[in-house]
């Protein structure tokens, strides 16, 4: 059996003045976690840093320019046609209003502790205190 391809990816963990998170919810014919909320963040592109990715992705995605602060986590996932290694990464944004892409049809900014009831993508249930 052929190796699965491998790819690396960045999320972005974006905060506003006050503490809060932004979380996207997929649309719910995505490929990849159809209607689970996650952070903006996507692969990168061949010879691109994670910094200039996660700048790159949260722009297409939000339409925000971020400022990255720090590494806040990193795991695996192993899809049925791929691998992933992704690092999440802190940021702080220049606004608060959002302009979604089409791969996402909702926003929201909770607090931390609020996005671990909600309906997350797996990789991020383990950021905000959620099992499952």
């Amino acid at each position: 059996m052929p190796e699965k391809p491998f790819y690396l990816a960045v999320s972005a963990l974006i905060r506003d003045g006050t503490g809060r998170v932004l979380l996207l919810k997929r649309a719910a014919d995505d490929p990849i976690n159809p209607g689970k909320w996650d952070l903006p963040g996507g692969t990168l592109d061949p010879g691109e840093t994670f910094d200039r990715a996660l700048r790159r992705e949260a722009r297409e995605e939000t339409g925000m320019l971020v400022t990255l602060r720090h590494v806040a986590g990193a795991g695996e996932l192993d899809l049925p046609t791929k691998r992933i290694a992704y690092l999440i990464m802190a940021c702080d944004a220049d606004r608060t209003g959002v302009s979604l892409s089409p791969e996402h049809e909702d926003y929201t900014w909770v607090e931390p502790g609020e996005a671990a009831a909600m309906d997350l993508a797996e990789q991020f249930r383990g950021l905000f205190g959620s099992g499952g």
